[in-house]
């Protein structure tokens, strides 16, 4: 980047920078959905042992997603304060995380491809098909993680558009390659699990490729990195600091909604069956508010860098706003069409008469995580993640795991009583938040000059 390049993040507004987060998580959540699919039709147990082992997957993308917010967020708040120079030594640190983390994470899924399987106590014949897949799409996961970190800077810089073109080119090159190397398009030798794995890997490459030319070619962002190697202290550490409490609250929360299931299997497979069908139709909701929330984020934290803090405010209730009006509207029509949706999934009719009351409270909570989704993201990108997981790991391991425990299992209460304990978390967790915002005590923890 030239010394005069500016961010565009304040000039395209919420929805100018949301829009295109939202068209970008629809297209990366589309290329997971596509891999089933040619999995499947290797085999079931294909799409069975390779689906296992995807948590491991989303865990190492947790921690890439955490980093690259962090990174955006604090270069956000210098390009708020007009310091370029600054902003892109945190970006260039952000690059050598996401290569470090890359290699690491690759190193790891190559050398335990065939323990993890056992791991997850897969049959002999899982495990293999399961190694055959991480040996290749583990090594290539660094690729994901870098090009995340890229649409980050993209971010950063208000050329959020730019992410969703990369996305779309991943999804159809991902298509493409799962055509030729598992269908045998154009006379391929189809490769199976393996096939699958090379799609994914080439997609990531492609895409990849695209975001560094798009960030340094037309973008023009100057990146630091030996400035960023010799100044660990300027470049990498404020970057640790956010991201890595930034990963707990996920960690933690996949682990709720994981003894959450863990539950409600004891109410038996229907109970069990609604509840994952329910999550997959309500996903819609939950990507809207992501990508609201990294928009806002962007937004506040660069107002905060430049001292604009009644406009911070401003900017907040906008992003509230909007956010619970999308969501209410989104939610409202899902559990207006619900039996429909959950028809797409089973014709089940116990399941579908479960699905009534558990769309009901679905459609509830989802303001409820609207508030603590938005609120969350600007405080973590403020500097006060700390506050962040240290409130969301409180609140649901000391009180809500409790509450789902005695009123659905121990009263006897089932499906509809652990589902509701997981509304109470999301409303204390989001009154906390929101009222640490409105306190103003996150001032603190902005990043200093």
């Amino acid at each position: 980047m030239s010394s005069t390049t500016q961010s565009k993040t304040l000039q395209k507004g919420l929805f100018g920078m949301a829009l295109p987060i939202f068209g970008e998580f629809m297209l990366n959540m589309s290329v997971p959905v596509f891999d089933a699919l040619f999995l499947s039709q290797v085999s079931d147990q294909a799409a069975a042992s390779v689906g296992a082992v995807m948590p491991w997957f989303s865990m190492a993308i947790v921690f890439f997603s955490a980093t690259g917010i962090a990174g955006a967020s604090l270069a956000s708040q210098y390009m708020g304060k007009q310091n370029y120079q600054r902003a892109n030594l945190i970006l260039a640190g952000l690059i050598i995380l996401g290569v470090l983390a890359g290699l690491l994470c690759g190193l790891f899924f190559v050398s335990q491809a065939s323990n993890i399987g056992q791991w997850m106590s897969l049959l002999p014949d899982m495990s293999l098909l399961a190694a055959e897949y991480l040996v290749l799409a583990g090594a290539g996961v660094g690729f994901m993680g870098l090009r995340m970190t890229l649409a980050n800077i993209c971010n950063s810089y208000g050329q959020s558009h730019w992410n969703t073109i990369s996305a779309a080119l991943m999804l159809v090159t991902n298509i493409i390659g799962n055509g030729v190397l598992v269908l045998g398009w154009f006379g391929a030798t189809p490769m199976g699990v393996t096939g699958v794995a090379l799609a994914s890997l080439i997609a990531w490459l492609l895409s990849l490729s695209f975001s560094l030319l798009v960030v340094l070619l037309l973008i023009k962002v100057k990146l630091p990195l030996a400035e960023a190697i010799k100044k660990p202290a300027l470049s990498l550490k404020p970057i640790l600091k956010i991201a890595v409490p930034s990963a707990l609250e996920p960690f933690s929360y996949q682990s709720f909604v994981m003894v959450m299931n863990l539950m409600i299997v004891q109410f038996g497979e229907t109970s069990l069956t609604v509840r994952i069908y329910a999550l997959n139709i309500y996903v819609y909701c939950t990507m809207m508010l992501v990508a609201i929330g990294i928009a806002n984020t962007m937004l506040v934290t660069q107002l905060a860098g430049a001292g604009h803090f009644e406009r911070c405010h401003q900017q907040m209730r906008q992003g509230m706003r909007w956010g619970l009006i999308a969501v209410a509207i989104v939610a409202s029509i899902i559990f207006i069409f619900h039996q429909s949706l959950l028809g797409l999934f089973t014709s089940n009719p116990e399941v579908l008469a479960l699905g009534v009351v558990v769309c009901l409270i679905h459609s509830l909570n989802e303001p409820l995580r609207a508030i603590n989704i938005i609120s969350g993201n600007v405080l973590r990108g403020c500097g006060d993640a700390v506050f962040v997981t240290g409130n969301a790991i409180a609140v649901t391991w000391l009180f809500s795991v409790p509450l789902a425990y005695f009123t659905g299992v121990y009263l006897g209460y089932g499906l509809y009583a652990v589902l509701l304990a997981g509304m109470v978390d999301e409303f204390l967790r989001s009154q906390i938040n929101w009222r640490r915002w409105k306190s103003d005590k996150w001032k603190r923890k902005l990043a200093p000059d």
